[in-house]
């Protein structure tokens, strides 16, 4: 029994199931509402995180403004309860949506669940963890290099910190998370060898005040600029920053305009690695539309595909010096011309390890 069928019977087992899918084929084919225009969903479990999930919103938001009546795109939140999400899974593929958008290594294994059983749907995980159970021939899988976003963090906490003593928090302890914090160590490391780093895990991704705690605590260890790869959870950081005057850097979208709302907060964000989920989105289900996407394939995208990089608001211009505003963009260009290897936790399971090993704070 292969994985994506042991998935498939553990949900069974665990819910009652919404209708029943069509097994008539292998090709996908898009689906299409009234008046000939293809519906698309996008499930997630919520948005208002200002983070990632509000970034890949705005994705859905970039297709329906791109494509216009050609398209009917509706935002499915089915919660953070995993109870629920094999039915949302089941109720969009019975509700007619040609295509689906979801991801997230969290959730992936219940739409992967869905997607085999419905193979006349197109599926779009917008951000992929395992490439085996993703190679469906319905489904076009993306994900982002995380390695490389940490990495432009780093640099800039690598010319910004004054006590030579950084910090960087992840959500959750997976490697994923790792890939992120990984690349940071390195890209601090690069433009400062005398770098320390503090790490931390927060231990999910809606928990801020676990997380101001732990920013607060490297703060006392002598870091003045904390980085997050940490969702919702970051928002604690950017408390912390504002309380103790450091700076922290956000993740996934820019987060100082994310929250402006929160000026006193806003003012302490330098800047965010971007992942830019919402043009990852877009450009697939172009792909998806004009029928050239290739199925059953994974593609990872990079700063050289702009699906990666910096938040470069007035906020970051501010508040770096024309020094520090040229060092950033001397790392940019190499990593761009691929002067620069940035480690991938995901390819090397010890590089985060490694990393922490040679800059760690001891």
């Amino acid at each position: 029994m292969n994985k994506i069928s042991k998935l498939f019977l553990g949900s069974v087992v665990a819910m009652s199931m919404v209708g029943c899918g069509n097994n008539g084929g292998t090709e996908a084919s898009t689906a299409t509402g009234s008046n000939d225009k293809t519906k698309i969903a996008l499930i997630l479990p919520y948005i208002g995180d200002q983070s990632y999930f509000d970034t890949t919103y705005k994705g859905l938001e970039a297709v329906q403004e791109k494509y216009g009546d050609q398209v009917e795109t509706k935002l499915i939140e089915m919660g953070t309860d995993a109870a629920g999400w094999d039915t949302a899974y089941r109720q969009a593929a019975d509700d007619g949506y040609g295509i689906i958008i979801s991801g997230n290594f969290q959730y992936e294994s219940y739409m992967l669940a869905v997607a085999q059983e419905y193979p006349d749907i197109k599926f779009l995980n917008f951000d992929y963890s395992d490439a085996e159970a993703n190679s469906l021939s319905n489904v076009y899988s993306i994900t982002y290099a995380a390695n490389e976003a940490g990495y432009l963090a780093g640099v800039v906490a690598g010319v910004k910190t004054e006590s030579n003593v950084v910090g960087c928090v992840g959500g959750v302890d997976t490697p994923g998370i790792r890939q992120f914090l990984a690349g940071f160590m390195q890209g601090a490391y690069d433009v400062n060898p005398d770098v320390k780093v503090v790490s931390g895990f927060v231990g999910g991704f809606g928990d801020p005040a676990t997380a101001k705690e732990i920013a607060l605590n490297m703060n006392k260890q002598g870091a003045d600029v904390i980085y997050h790869a940490a969702g919702g959870s970051g928002n604690g950081i950017f408390e912390a920053a504002a309380e103790e005057n450091f700076w922290a850097i956000g993740v996934d979208s820019d987060q100082y305009a994310s929250m402006s709302g929160k000026p006193e907060l806003a003012a302490r964000i330098l800047t965010s690695s971007e992942k830019k989920c919402d043009e990852g989105i877009l450009q697939s289900i172009k792909l998806m539309l004009d029928g050239t996407a290739e199925y059953g394939t994974q593609k990872t995208l990079g700063f050289v595909d702009g699906a990666v990089g910096l938040a470069e608001n007035e906020n970051y211009k501010a508040n770096m010096t024309e020094e520090q505003l040229q060092k950033v963009e001397e790392m940019k260009t190499k990593l761009m011309n691929g002067e620069i290897k940035v480690n991938d936790q995901l390819k090397d399971d010890k590089a985060y390890d490694t990393w922490l090993e040679k800059v760690g704070l001891k």
